[in-house]
């Protein structure tokens, strides 16, 4: 006999003598069902209760999630905003006459204000009011691994105005997009016509260094055809530039095909998706160095070591060896690192940069390099992240100041 049945036996079994006068004859006595009633009741009752707790709790819990995130997604959104506040300060006062005339001469240019500001942190700000600017090694590692103390967030937010005065932190960084090569639509009509591209030639010269080549000769990669494939990619039509042959081809072959674009790049990271650069050793190697956005040109104030290097390996005229490129290279970035005061270099003109190599370094330019550095960036990256309690949002915002004094949005990614 199972346990339902033995209790319900013993609340319905009849108590005492059936002639007893508290029991009428012949019948038998059913007053413990209302017991189990009243107990099945309020078992089914705290059941009931406990589940509308429990999901108001969790709905609380839910909001206020929720409530975190969007703060979250404001604060980041305000670490874009200032960015682009910088960056149109920066340009409009770079912009000035009286300021381009003295800025030749001191060596400083519309892109000076914003690589002051190169990146913004709340977190770092805080530790730095409640340490009244005293802030050792030992607190910058505590900050890092910890953060604030709720005593500390608390101090950090008081006086009046402050700007500090809001619950969670946020954190920004911004790079200009013209320290890469430009690879958004490259045209051209024949594979000699494409090599003539200041871009290809760019690309070559990033391909140059032995340690690539070894990698391309394990791997039996062409590395011409790598760069008639970001062509074949954008442009209209469905020929091969390299070598000729339906474009479609290459990618048939793949498990899940697809065909090419024939269009912009929306994304860098739609550059993966084009044959050959699918390649981890390959992306590494070359496509972290590339862009999509902007006029085409490298800032060679801003570029990076590895593209610096190419455009000396694809503009240097006549063949010089890898070595002596990395010596040049070397020497010129040591230089622009310096301040004018101490001899360094700020470059305020595509022929300024040109003048300075072949002076200081001893080589000769080609006269392309002309129509294939700036000074000046128009376009750039700004990342951002808010955190507000446990929830973090980050935002990746592409912003174009080319044509538009306050900045046109390309690209928004919220994550």
């Amino acid at each position: 006999m199972n346990t339902l049945s033995w209790m319900w036996s013993e609340l319905t079994r009849p108590r005492g003598h059936q002639r007893h006068r508290f029991y009428r004859i012949g019948r038998s006595s059913r007053a413990g069902v209302a017991l189990l009633m009243v107990l099945s009741a309020i078992m089914l009752l705290t059941i009931l209760v406990t589940e509308i707790a429990h999901s108001a709790t969790v709905r609380i819990k839910l909001a206020a999630h929720h409530r975190d995130e969007v703060r979250s997604e404001a604060l980041a959104e305000t670490g874009i905003q200032l960015y682009r506040l910088i960056l149109m300060a920066s340009k409009q006062l770079g912009r000035n006459p009286m300021i381009m005339e003295y800025g030749a001469m001191m060596g400083i240019n519309a892109d000076t204000l914003w690589q002051m500001v190169p990146f913004i942190n709340t977190g770092l700000m805080r530790m730095v009011f409640v340490s009244d600017g005293d802030m050792d090694e030992g607190d910058a590692t505590r900050l890092a691994a910890a953060g604030l103390s709720e005593d500390e967030r608390d101090e950090s937010r008081e006086g009046r105005r402050n700007f500090l005065d809001f619950d969670g932190d946020f954190s920004a960084s911004i790079q200009d997009e013209s320290r890469f090569i430009y690879v958004g639509r490259l045209q051209a009509t024949s594979f000699a016509e494409l090599l003539e591209l200041p871009a290809a030639q760019e690309i070559q010269g990033l391909m140059s260094k032995e340690e690539v080549n070894d990698y391309f000769y394990r791997e039996n990669i062409d590395k011409m055809e790598l760069i008639g494939n970001l062509v074949d990619w954008t442009d209209a039509d469905d020929m091969r530039l390299y070598e000729g042959g339906d474009e479609a081809a290459l990618y048939e072959r793949l498990d899940s095909p697809y065909k090419p674009k024939n269009a912009p790049f929306d994304s860098i990271q739609e550059i993966r998706l084009v044959d050959g650069w699918h390649r981890d050793g390959v992306w590494e190697r070359l496509g972290r160095h590339l862009t999509i956005y902007g006029a085409g040109k490298i800032n060679v104030n801003t570029a990076q070591k590895d593209v610096m290097r190419a455009i000396l390996a694809a503009f240097i005229e006549g063949y010089t060896s890898e070595q002596y490129i990395d010596t040049l290279l070397d020497l010129l970035l040591a230089a622009r690192g310096l301040p004018l005061s101490e001899g360094g270099v700020h470059f305020t003109s595509a022929q300024s940069f040109k003048t300075w190599v072949e002076r200081e370094l001893g080589v000769t330019l080609k006269e392309s390099v002309l129509q294939a550095v700036s000074t000046e960036s128009e376009v750039f990256r700004v990342e951002a992240s808010g955190e507000v309690g446990d929830s973090r949002v980050e935002i990746k915002a592409v912003i174009d100041y080319s044509t538009n004094p306050i900045g046109q949005i390309v690209y928004w990614k919220v994550e």
